[in-house]
């Protein structure tokens, strides 16, 4: 072999044996969208309306100005959920079927509790 066609192969080689950085290899995730939802010290959800995709996996997390709430809904996938105000918790969601649902709080908080609902719309 020529001392050029030596050259050439050593250089093919010196390429091809370039490793490819990891940030290049993984193919990149999106994050969940993130809902903020405020149990609120009036007994309230803010906002006390928001909207989803069927389909679409979607992140809740809720906060507390003031006191204790709760919140669950089997139509929804939302397990029983403690709401502190001492850390946010979040909650994954996907929902299955369009639709308005209403998710009361489940834990008895004050004088407004018996109102105290997130309505949620799924649209198709």
């Amino acid at each position: 072999m020529r001392a050029s066609a030596i050259a050439l192969v050593g250089a093919i080689l010196a390429v091809a044996s370039v490793s490819v950085p990891t940030w290049a290899a993984k193919p990149q995730t999106a994050a969940l969208p993130v809902l903020n939802i405020v149990a609120t010290a009036d007994q309230k959800f803010a906002p006390d309306h928001i909207v989803l995709h069927v389909g679409k996996r979607q992140t809740l997390r809720f906060t507390s100005a003031a006191g204790v709430h709760g919140v669950a809904s089997k139509e929804l996938g939302i397990p029983s959920t403690m709401i502190t105000s001492e850390k946010p918790v979040s909650v994954s969601v996907t929902p299955k079927k369009a639709g308005t649902y209403k998710v009361q709080c489940t834990i008895v908080c004050g004088p407004g509790h018996a109102d105290m609902a997130l309505t949620i719309v799924v649209k198709p």
